[in-house]
């Protein structure tokens, strides 16, 4: 005898109020529980088991909507598929599908939380830049269909007019990316990649960016800023002093710890941390005046750090600049010069004021010198050739600056220094 179905009407189906289950036939069941919500059930055997498979309340599945869904899942049955098992592969599909579905912002916070910066203030400038210039566009976009046509949404604008400030956004954007195919957010190539890609849309930035040079103090104007800035007996007055006598950057100086300092050898020793190319590190000869200001430098027992702030932490790239600022305004010198300008001060000095060679003033600079093959072969530092140059420097710097047209005039200033 043929099993009965489709026993339940719209009526009894609105109406049943009784706790319990109510056959429609086919394994189709109203259920009602004992607070009086109503729901689908759909019962079923798989391997000498019965199974019990939801489908929904009535309030979103009507009857004949039921009706259909269990006539599909007795076709999977005779198929040889488990409904359950069927469903339950869709959802931790969907749910890795949409463990996949990063947008642009969140891959930049999953990158930016596992990347370390050198310094704080290069990790702000580095999620500033994106948020300036990319967000607006790839914020909220799914990395994994971002394409070349987004990136030139974003760089076109200025990869002309701020062009320095674009390759670097282009840089990062590229690294976000190559991040988020790595964690398998994304399975398409990275359309931010210059090589192949971008360098076929823009012209390369050394052809179209203007070198911004920072503004120096002229060496022939340095020992009337050396004097003004002396008058100054503030920490941030002092490490500006050392960074001029040491024509290094500002982060080696305010990241300079007592323990990288050899009194006796006169030598200051920058770890490769704490310089630009991050390869090597980097050893200062110490000119008598260098050496003079540490000798004139307070220690302290909570810090190791030359040149803190009050607070005895590491002192700020602003403080230095503030220092030269507040100088400019009340008069103490005039010009547009910053603290990393003195490295270009430095720079003209050795080239129109004495003798010494082009390749030892870079490795004062703490530049690479040469090409790979030189490099590879190149192991001495110049360390005792150096001093000697650090040291016309800093008594030059020393004394007041008479224009003279004698070729001999590095000996001259330091034969005057001697007899002063």
């Amino acid at each position: 005898m043929a099993k009965e179905v489709n026993k339940l009407d719209a009526l009894t189906v609105s109406k049943q109020t009784k706790q319990g289950r109510y056959g429609d036939g086919n394994g189709l069941y109203l259920q009602v529980t004992a607070t009086g919500n109503k729901s689908w059930l759909f019962r079923y055997m798989r391997e000498g088991k019965a199974r019990e498979m939801g489908l929904g309340a009535i309030s979103t599945l009507t009857l004949k909507d039921a009706r259909k869904k269990a006539s599909e899942l007795r076709a999977q049955l005779l198929d040889g598929k488990d409904p359950l098992a069927e469903r339950e592969a869709k959802v931790t599909a969907i749910k890795k599908a949409k463990a996949k579905s990063k947008t642009f912002s969140e891959c930049v916070d999953l990158y930016l939380a596992r990347k370390t910066f050198n310094n704080i203030k290069h990790g702000k400038q580095w999620q500033s830049t994106l948020e300036t210039y990319a967000y607006p566009h790839l914020k909220d976009m799914p990395v994994s269909v971002i394409d070349i046509s987004d990136i030139k949404e974003v760089l076109d604008p200025i990869w002309k007019t701020k062009t320095e400030t674009a390759s670097r956004l282009q840089g990062r954007i590229k690294s976000v990316i190559d991040f988020a195919i790595v964690s398998g957010y994304r399975e398409k190539s990275n359309p931010a990649i210059w090589s192949g890609y971008l360098d076929t849309q823009y012209d390369a930035p050394a052809k179209i960016a203007t070198v911004k040079h920072m503004p120096s103090v002229p060496y022939n104007e340095l020992n009337t800023f050396i004097t003004a800035l002396r008058k100054h007996d503030t920490m941030s007055a002092k490490a500006l002093e050392f960074l001029i006598l040491t024509a290094v950057r500002s982060e080696s100086v305010r990241s300079a710890r007592w323990s990288q300092i050899d009194k006796e050898a006169k030598v200051w020793t920058i770890p490769k941390e704490f310089t630009k190319t991050k390869k090597r590190n980097h050893q200062v000869p110490l000119s008598d005046q260098a050496m003079t200001v540490l000798e004139g430098l307070q220690t302290f027992d909570e810090t190791d750090l030359l040149f803190p702030a009050p607070t005895l932490v590491k002192m700020s790239d602003n403080a230095i600049s503030k220092l030269m600022r507040d100088m400019r305004a009340s008069g103490e010198f005039t010009g547009n010069g910053v603290p990393h300008g003195f490295r270009s001060t430095f720079s003209t000095w050795r080239l129109e004021q004495t003798t010494h060679s082009q390749e030892l003033g870079e490795f004062c600079l703490m530049h690479e010198v040469g090409d790979a093959v030189y490099q590879a072969y190149q192991r001495s530092n110049g360390l005792e050739k150096r001093r000697a140059i650090m040291q016309d420097w800093a008594t030059f710097m020393n004394s007041p600056y008479v224009e003279t047209n004698n070729s001999d005039n590095v000996i001259n200033l330091r034969h005057r220094n001697a007899v002063a």
